[in-house]
Parts: structure tokens; C-alpha cells; sequence
């Protein structure tokens, strides 16, 4: 329920899994306008396992310098900045920098890489009311007046903040609105007048400042507008594309700058609100539906990329039969800790953005641990690491960068590997789990492969990674079999003894560190039926 960016890449995740999906949206037609624009580099990862990373690159942009401009005057040039510094690519991260899409283009995407599996969004489709019971969802849509009666194995709200599929599960949605913290945001077209490669900035947070953000791409000749500051009229701003210019013109005295058609506008108010659980039975929330916050920091979106990975995998096997119904239950389990710790990073970088201290550029920068690269589930009840003591703190209060090293609950590093394949990224899929063995033995390579051989075809996938230097021919019964090219993937995993056997979840997420095979026995033993 819900055709944005969560329900898109849910479906897609649940589509590539094999699974008959229908995609319902109230709206007549998709959205328009920026939005949630910046693309994390955990979620170009995930990406890339969907197939979807080659086609947005294509699309997207890197983050533009913020030009802020001298008062009174507003063309000469009183600081300029990089928000996101640019961070040099490695081995194990080859994805390191964000990337910039506008979300109505990102939607667009995600749309027609969907339309591949045979499914559109149906639009001016609502949900009107659900019942459930342990074996399905007994469900009511309507579409022009006509109602449809459905019975479902799951339903998944995506249908944002005012989400009915939360209203109608009962679950509360904890935690406050900040009226004064408003902004104006919008997009319009703008004519010549400013270079488009550059983020335009006029005024100062603690009265009244606007902010003009050239799009990528084909839409060149359009602006994001963000305008907020204590003694800004919110409504009368947001009221239309003239008071809009009015308002630019006050702020920054240019008049060069002519501004066009309006392709959306409104008052923003943060809602810094979550459920306490992400779902209950056979449906469940993703994206805003489940959490809302502050824009800063580009982790809604992003957020809600890693709650439908996180949840369509298990989802799936679920529906064939191949997991228990309580694998469900670590949907919870694992999200609700990261998104905690994700609204408080959130809000403290909104305080600094909007009452600044003596640094008033303080609150802009980003990168670090919102890159989402340090997410993890180290306690999660999946999770087997054999390398490393039981923690002796709660790791679920540091949900966004864990210590300690790699451990299972990390997300799965990248490595140049010599094989079949050029990349560890190339072998990991939402379709299935990975087994990485960490060896030049054969026969244990083969063991590993034995017992995989008896799970259900197809959902386990054994990658045998042979030390840097080892001699080329081996012949092993794995999926795959690789030499670690540079030394990468030892290093990068931390594999010092030989074997170690990593496995490796759908959502790129590690689900074990084991030494041997029956390690491995004990962790698809929690995942599988």
C-alpha cells in the first residue's frame, strides 16, 4: 500500500523473489517534485544487488558545492563549502560518496524496473479496511467507487506518515511535531539568472533565509526551494509561486532571477515519530508509514530502503513455506533499534541546522556514520559470530557504528576477487543467502557445499575464496570459486585463521562468523524451517 520509494523497492525485492505482488497508490497520478533526493551509499549497495545502481548512476549527480551570499546585494560570494566532502572509493567500498535524484525521477526508476516483472502501480487504489488471521490478510480495496475483496498473505503499508495502514493495525505513533522548525519547500522552474551548478543561499537561519537547489539532469531549468528562519510568514510563502518570489527577492535582493511554473509547494513540518513495532501478524509498515523525522541528513529515505531489504527476504521464504511465521518477528527486532538511534542523529543535526551556534554552517555538513555504511544487528537473534566474546554492553544503543571490528550483524564489505565473477558484490542478491568459506581446502570447501546442497534449491549460493597467490585449477564443488585478488576480502572480513565460513544474508547484511560447518548448521537452522 503505497506507491513512494519504500513500497516501490519492497515490491521489487518481493517481485525478484518470485513472489505475485500488487502495488496500490490513492493518488491519481505520481508525485512530482525533489523531495528526499540524496542517495546514501549503503543504499547504492543494496542497489546494486537489485540491479537498479548501473541505470541510477546514468540519472544522478554528486552533491554540489553551497555558495551563501553577502547582504545586502546577494551577488558577491561571502562563503562557499562542500556539504559532502568527496570520499575516495576503496576496495571494500567502491560505493563511498552520495549521489543526488530527485525523488519523483527516483520513483520513475524504480517504476520501470518493477514493469519488468509485470507489475504497475495501481493509481486512485485505497485501501479501505483489512482483517487477519494466522493464514492471510482478508483485505478491501477501492478504485473509482468499485470495491475488490481480497485475501492476501501479507500486507505492507508504505503509505507514509498519515499511513491508514498504521491507523488501522492500532499502533501508536510516538513522538512530536516541531511547528517551529517549519520550512517551505517546493520545486519550481527557474529562468537564467544563476549557475545551475552550485547551491544558492541568501539570509540567516536565526531570521529568514532561502535556499535554491539546481536539479540534475533533464530537469536543469528546475529548482528545489527551501525557505525557513523565525520571522518568515510560513503560509503566506507556501500560498503561491509569486508570494514565493516575493519572499526570494526580500531575502536576497537579486531581481535577475525569474522564477516559472510551480510543480510543488508547501509548509514542511518535521514529525519526529515512531511505532514501537514495525508489524503485526501478516502486515507490516515500511518507510514513513512506520517512521517520520527531520530531513536532514538524507535518512528517511534511505532508511526505508533498508526496511524493505530487510523485511522482503524473510517475507519471501515465509511464503514458500520455507521459514517460520516468527522469522517475521526480526523485522522488528532488528529496525526498530537503528531507526531509534537514526531520529536522534536526525533531530540533533536539525537543532544545529536551524538555531546555529557561532558557526553557522555547523549544521550543514554531512557524511561520516549518515553514510549508513556502520548500520548493523549485532544483536540480533539471527546473528552467530564465533570469533568474538559475548558484548558486554547493549549494542542495539549504538545501532550506527558498531566497535570491535567486523562481526556478524555488520554489513558485508566489497572485494576485487579472480574468478568468475570480478567482484564479492556481483555474487550477493536478495534472492539468496551466500556462503563465503574462507579456504584453499577443498575437502572442506566440498563439505560446506554437501550440506548446502540439502537446503532448497536455489536459496544458498557457496562462494570459495582461496588465499592471494593460491595456485589457479583447484577444482571445488562451490557456486563459486574465487582468489581473493589483492588480498581484500581476508583483510576486508578480517579472516586471519583458515577456514572461517561468513555467511552472508539477502540484504548484504552478515548473519554469521563459524568455524566450521556446524556453524553454519546452527545459523540456517533459525533462518529456515
Amino acid at each position: 500500500v503505497g506507491g513512494g520509494p519504500s513500497g516501490l523497492v519492497t515490491a521489487l525485492c518481493l517481485a525478484q523473489n518470485g513472489l505475485r505482488v500488487r502495488v496500490i497508490d490513492k493518488l491519481t497520478t505520481p508525485r512530482r517534485g525533489q523531495k528526499g533526493s540524496g542517495i546514501q551509499p549503503r543504499t547504492l549497495e543494496l542497489y546494486k544487488e537489485l540491479g537498479l545502481l548501473d541505470d541510477l548512476e546514468k540519472r544522478s549527480g554528486f552533491p554540489q558545492p553551497i555558495v551563501h551570499y553577502k547582504l545586502p546585494g546577494g551577488t558577491e560570494v561571502l562563503r562557499e563549502f562542500i556539504m559532502i566532502p568527496y570520499v575516495e572509493p576503496t576496495p571494500d567500498t567502491p560505493y563511498s560518496n552520495i549521489l543526488m535524484l530527485g525523488q519523483d525521477r527516483h520513483e520513475e526508476l524504480l517504476r520501470e524496473h518493477l514493469e519488468r516483472y509485470g507489475i504497475k502501480v495501481e493509481m486512485s487504489t485505497e485501501l479501505l479496511d483489512f482483517k487477519q488471521d494466522k493464514d492471510a490478510v482478508h483485505a478491501r480495496i477501492a478504485n473509482d467507487g468499485a470495491v475488490e475483496e481480497l485475501n492476501v498473505a501479507f500486507v505492507v503499508g508504505a503509505d507514509g506518515g498519515r499511513s491508514s495502514v498504521r491507523k488501522l493495525l492500532g499502533l501508536n505513533f510516538e513522538g512530536e511535531t516541531r511547528e517551529l522548525d517549519r520550512i517551505v519547500t517546493g520545486d519550481m522552474v527557474v529562468k537564467p539568472g544563476l549557475a545551475l551548478d552550485k547551491w544558492h543561499s541568501w539570509g540567516d537561519a536565526k531570521s529568514k533565509m532561502i535556499l535554491l537547489r539546481p536539479c540534475e539532469g533533464v530537469d536543469s531549468d528546475k529548482v528545489a526551494v527551501i525557505a525557513s528562519g523565525p520571522d518568515l510568514d510560513y503560509d503566506k510563502v507556501a500560498s503561491s509561486g509569486e508570494e514565493l518570489a516575493k519572499t526570494f527577492y526580500n531575502i536576497s535582493g537579486r531581481t535577475d532571477v525569474l522564477f516559472g511554473e510551480v510543480i510543488s509547494l508547501s509548509v514542511f513540518r518535521p514529525n519526529i515519530r515512531m511505532v514501537s513495532k514495525f508489524g503485526e501478524g501478516r502486515v507490516f509498515l515500511v518507510g514513513d508509514a512506520a517512521h517520520t523525522h527531520s530531513p536532514t541528513g538524507g535518512q528517511g529515505m534511505n532508511s526505508s530502503v533498508l526496511d524493505a531489504a530487510n523485511l522482503s527476504w524473510k517475507m519471501a521464504l515465509v511464503f514458500k513455506g520455507i521459514a517460520p511465521l516468527s522469522l517475521l518477528a526480526t523485522y522488528s527486532d532488528e529496525r526498530v533499534p537503528v531507526i531509534r538511534e537514526m531520529l536522534g542523529r536526525t533531530t540533533r543535526l536539525l537543532d544545529r541546522t536551524m538555531r546555529p551556534g557561532e558557526n553557522p554552517d555547523e549544521g550543514w555538513f554531512r557524511g561520516g556514520p549518515l553514510f549508513m555504511l556502520g548500520i548493523h544487528y549485532r544483536w540480533s537473534s539471527l546473528a552467530i559470530d564465533e570469533r568474538r566474546e559475548p558484548p558486554v554492553i547493549d549494542e542495539r544503543e549504538s545501532a550506527y557504528v558498531g566497535a570491535h571490528g567486523v562481526c556478524a550483524g555488520d554489513r558485508t564489505p566489497d572485494a576485487p576477487v579472480d574468478g568468475d565473477v570480478v567482484q564479492l558484490f556481483d555474487v550477493f542478491k536478495i534472492t539468496h543467502h551466500t556462503v563465503l568459506v574462507f579456504s584453499k581446502d577443498s575437502p572442506f570447501v566440498d563439505a560446506v557445499t554437501a550440506v548446502v546442497e540439502h537446503y532448497p534449491k536455489g536459496l544458498v549460493d557457496v562462494v570459495a575464496i582461496t588465499p592471494r597467490g593460491s595456485a589457479k585449477g583447484t577444482t571445488m564443488k562451490a557456486t563459486h570459486t574465487v582468489t581473493d585478488k589483492d588480498g581484500v576480502a581476508y583483510k576486508a572480513y578480517e579472516v586471519a585463521d583458515d577456514p572461517t565460513i561468513v555467511v552472508v544474508r539477502p540484504d548484504e547484511f552478515i548473519g554469521a562468523i563459524v568455524k566450521n560447518v556446524d556453524g553454519m548448521k546452527k545459523y540456517f537452522k533459525r533462518v529456515f524451517v
